[in-house]
């Protein structure tokens, strides 16, 4: 087409343009944005025709109300901002999708600048913008023709252009990274925090994280101590790779109290394949919970390598045994503190404060998947044979409440786990969790946290 060529020779060949979609929110909306910068919020728009569900980069255009006092002839369409768009699911008539990260500009903006340029208004790719949802045609010249807008305009593209998934080049530390921030959330609401507690994962800085996520946070670095828990995970790893240890409390009443821990094997410090395993335990009930991050293949399967791994793992840790039963009431639903999580394809992105999408299985079922796969000679384990799974939801619910994981587990033993998590897959996340509040009705934890038998 004659548009693209000649603007498409001042745009770099060597950037990629981000996705982009053009949303049209109410004032309401616009207002709730702009009220909170960081805060992710979610509303229904008529396009169903996402081409993925991935982040996009979101052109705000401004209501007709606020499109200005201008005086003869037809009032031109303004941009009121930028911010982050991610698709969610579908609905018989239109998208809910999820808006973050907005600003608004200073100044209202020409819409007409997307698809004008040098005073040249090129009308067949006016046309081929959409009303609302992703744009498809000529997004190389949209993108261009909006850093060309302004400079306000460009400092706003620079700034969320870095914080959209992309799911081109992540690098196996940035994969971990996403496992570890994940395990970090999930656990950290188990400990008590809310979801805008976490003010400290707001501040992540990547410069600062080497090989693990929790080195790029701001919470309080904790210095081992000897004969105590805290820091003790520490002192036993100190000389294994890179080990980060933050703390973090709340300040109003210590409704929390954990500490986070992350052991990284030096092979994978220096540029060796990692996953993690991540461990939540509670100090008061001695309760262990384990999460081993798996990837599958993209056909579905988990790699024999992936299963091998599991397998030595298990040859190496201590068989926990079952509690005995204290009364009518001391029971839960699984004794074994192992469970898998298994990501949807979702990449590593730091601009979002929220556990990936995916599902969480007992380890339980996986062995008993994985057995059926081998005894009927299927070329691996596919997670389609695997039919019962939580959402992070009803994880982080059923942990907090005592209903999963093993409970009276010594910290040594619990350490030793660490110790094979860190021998056999390379990065390790324990968080140890201090509260001593009551946890629901479950297993006992509550009871227990009370001195009730």
């Amino acid at each position: 087409m004659a548009f693209a060529q000649p603007r498409r020779a001042q745009f770099s060949s060597s950037a990629r343009s981000p996705r982009l979609a053009i949303l049209r929110p109410d004032h309401d909306f616009l207002r709730l944005l702009d009220a909170d910068l960081i805060k992710e919020r979610s509303y229904s728009q008529p396009c169903r025709d996402w081409p993925e569900v991935k982040s996009h980069l979101a052109i705000l255009l401004a209501p007709a109300a606020q499109q200005g006092d201008e005086r003869g002839g037809e009032q031109p369409e303004r941009i009121w901002g930028l911010g982050i768009v991610r698709p969610a699911h579908e609905t018989d008539r239109d998208r809910k999708v999820f808006v973050s990260r907005a600003r608004k500009f200073r100044d209202l903006v020409p819409f007409s600048g997307l698809w004008c340029a040098d005073g040249e208004r090129d009308g067949a790719l006016a046309r081929s913008l959409p009303e609302s949802g992703p744009v498809t045609v000529g997004v190389d010249v949209v993108f261009a023709n909006l850093q060309r807008i302004s400079p306000d305009v460009e400092r706003e593209v620079q700034r969320l252009s870095p914080l959209l998934d992309d799911g081109e080049g992540w690098n196996d530390q940035e994969l971990r990274w996403r496992d570890e921030r994940d395990a970090l959330l999930l656990f950290a609401k188990i400990a008590g925090l809310a979801p805008n507690d976490f003010a400290p994962l707001r501040g992540w800085d990547r410069t600062a994280a080497r090989a693990g996520f929790l080195s790029g946070l701001t919470g309080t670095p904790v210095q081992p101590m000897l004969d105590d828990i805290r820091g003790r995970a520490a002192e036993r790893f100190s000389g294994v790779g890179e080990t980060v240890v933050q703390a973090f409390a709340s300040g109003r009443g210590q409704s929390y109290d954990l500490e986070a821990t992350s052991i990284t094997h030096q092979r994978v410090v220096d540029g060796g394949k990692g996953s993690l395993d991540a461990y939540y335990y509670h100090v008061d009930t001695r309760t262990l919970v384990v999460l081993r991050y798996l990837s599958p293949a993209p056909n579905g399967l988990l790699s024999s390598e992936t299963r091998h791994r599991l397998d030595d793992f298990l040859g190496r840790v201590h068989r926990l045994q079952r509690p005995a039963r204290r009364s009518v009431d001391d029971y839960c639903l699984l004794d074994d503190p192992l469970f898998l999580r298994i990501h949807e394809q979702v990449p590593f992105t730091a601009a979002l404060y929220r556990t990936s999408s995916g599902a969480i299985y007992p380890y339980g079922q996986i062995a008993a998947a994985a057995s059926a796969a081998s005894v009927h000679g299927f070329p691996g384990l596919s997670t389609d044979l695997l039919t019962r799974h939580l959402v992070p939801t009803d994880f982080t619910r059923l942990v907090r409440d005592g209903w999963f994981g093993a409970r009276d587990v010594p910290f040594e033993v619990a350490l030793d786990w660490v110790e094979a998590t860190v021998e056999t897959v390379g990065v390790a996340l324990m968080v140890v969790d201090f509260s001593s509040r009551p946890r629901g009705n479950g297993s006992g934890i509550g009871t227990r946290a009370q001195g009730i038998a």
